[in-house]
């Protein structure tokens, strides 16, 4: 009878224990599922119908009164063509023109789906011809790792991303195919310094 007992205590102990684990394992679940958005955030999955790329590249380029304290202080282009205070005045309205430009076209890319964006260049621009190629391209993953590859690049910066749907031509430019702007070799982008100036045409 006694050893009835104790059997019978020892299952109530051990359904409370397989209870209480039972009940830990939930609530550590639940918490892992509150935590997920930031997961996913940090990881740039899903992220791109969710976060704007607009705060995080306005931090990182120059503010107004920056640009044009710089320009103030500048009589000629990264060319050595002179600027008059008119073409300083066009260069520090064209950067944020562009900003704004390339952040909706990512906007309105996150809202239709895009995953690839590729470089085009609505002029000469003999400052990022040396670091970014017409139609080379990026995710949307690496967008959100790097804001910092949405032009502009630089003062009087002709380049301009697009997004890619897969139905646009890109044969005529100087790349017969996309290729990446990031690899395992250089992981950080490198591109021009923002002074660099070229006159906006």
């Amino acid at each position: 009878m006694v050893s009835l007992i104790i059997g019978f205590i020892a299952l109530f102990l051990l359904i409370v224990l397989m209870l209480v684990a039972i009940r830990i394992g939930v609530n550590k679940e639940k918490k892992e599922l509150a935590e997920e958005p930031s997961v996913i955030h940090a990881s740039g999955i899903y992220s791109v119908v969710r976060k704007s790329p607009r705060a995080d590249l306005l931090r990182k380029r120059p503010a107004a009164e920056d640009i044009r304290k710089y320009l103030s202080g500048i009589n000629v282009d990264s060319a050595g063509a002179s600027l008059s205070d008119r073409d300083k005045e066009r260069l520090a309205c064209s950067f944020f023109n562009s900003i704004d430009e390339n952040i909706s076209q990512i906007e309105q890319g996150d809202r239709d789906g895009v995953e690839f964006y590729y470089y085009d260049f609505e002029g000469d621009d003999p400052v990022c011809a040396r670091y970014v190629d017409k139609a080379q391209f990026v995710t949307r993953k690496d967008i959100f790792r790097h804001s910092i590859l949405i032009p502009p690049f630089h003062l009087g910066c002709a380049c301009r991303i697009k997004a890619h749907h897969g139905s646009e031509n890109l044969r005529d430019t100087t790349e017969l195919r996309m290729r990446p702007f990031l690899t395992l070799e250089n992981p950080e982008p490198r591109l021009p310094d923002w002074t660099q100036t070229a006159r906006v045409s």
